[in-house]
């Protein structure tokens, strides 16, 4: 029975030895299994916590980006919109100036017609004046000379008058001598 004790005994001391061991090793393995779970628990929620700020620093830098992003492009909106109103004024600029160009050239061209038909008026009035004045002594001279002829027609007739007179004068003072005589 000795023996027989110890295969009973033996396997009962092993079992009651490894329920000890395996009692204590539970009770420790789950509050370590415990500890172990709470960590990784803190790691997951501290990577967690990580990412969420790590992903709004990354919302805010990706909108503080966009927002510079959305200035430079209206800055350069902006800038383009100047560049066009410039180039488009200094197009209307351009075309002003040449419509006053060829404005002013029309008028050059029709002053200068202008002059020249003055001129040719002027040539003329003083080509009539030349002859105005010509035909004015021509007939201040015709009439001097007509004048002067008529004096001496004048004269002629008064010497003429004055002979007939001196005629009729003659015949009467013939007729009364011959009057006296008969």
């Amino acid at each position: 029975m000795k023996k027989t004790k110890i295969y009973f005994l033996a396997p009962l001391i092993v079992l009651v030895a490894f329920g000890a061991y395996y009692w204590s090793f539970k009770s420790d393995y789950d509050a370590q299994q415990a500890k172990i779970l709470v960590a990784e628990k803190e790691k997951k929620l501290e990577k967690l916590k990580l990412e969420a700020v790590q992903r709004e620093a990354a919302i805010h830098d990706a909108l503080e980006a966009q927002k510079q992003r959305k200035l430079e492009r209206q800055a350069r909106e902006a800038k383009e919109l100047k560049q066009k109103d410039d180039k488009e004024n200094a197009k209307l600029i351009q075309e002003k100036a040449d419509q006053e160009s060829q404005k002013l050239a029309r008028q050059v061209d029709k002053l200068t017609v202008d002059v020249k038909t003055e001129k040719d008026e002027i040539s003329k009035i003083e080509a009539e004046n030349k002859k105005a004045v010509e035909e004015e002594a021509f007939l201040k001279q015709y009439v001097k000379m007509a004048q002067d002829n008529q004096a001496s027609l004048a004269a002629v007739l008064t010497k003429i008058e004055a002979a007939d007179a001196a005629t009729i004068k003659a015949a009467a003072a013939a007729a009364a001598a011959a009057a006296k005589k008969n």
